[in-house]
């Protein structure tokens, strides 16, 4: 059975094996029902400490996204460097 699991001395389950599973398993049984696949997957996870007390938010919340047909992607970029004058605090 795949895990989710640690990286490194962080407390956060990073390596999310179980979870493709998950994923992948629901797409088998929708193709044995003659159901089509989902092009794509999005999952938020909620993760860390509260940002502040009775945050809606927490230190490490994100949404990750799953791109399962290859044909959906349109194109990519390379990221820039930061551009520290933006920030102005």
């Amino acid at each position: 059975m795949p895990r989710n699991i640690k990286v490194g001395e962080s407390d956060q389950l990073m390596i999310r094996k179980l979870d493709c599973a998950v994923i992948e398993t629901l797409h088998k049984v929708r193709r044995d029902l003659d159901l089509r696949d989902f092009d794509s997957v999005r999952g938020v996870f909620w993760e860390g400490d509260d940002l502040y007390p009775n945050a809606g938010f927490r230190e490490k919340d994100h949404i990750q996204l799953c791109i399962r047909n290859p044909n959906c992607v349109k194109g990519f970029f390379f990221p820039r460097e930061a551009d520290d004058s933006y920030y102005k605090f």
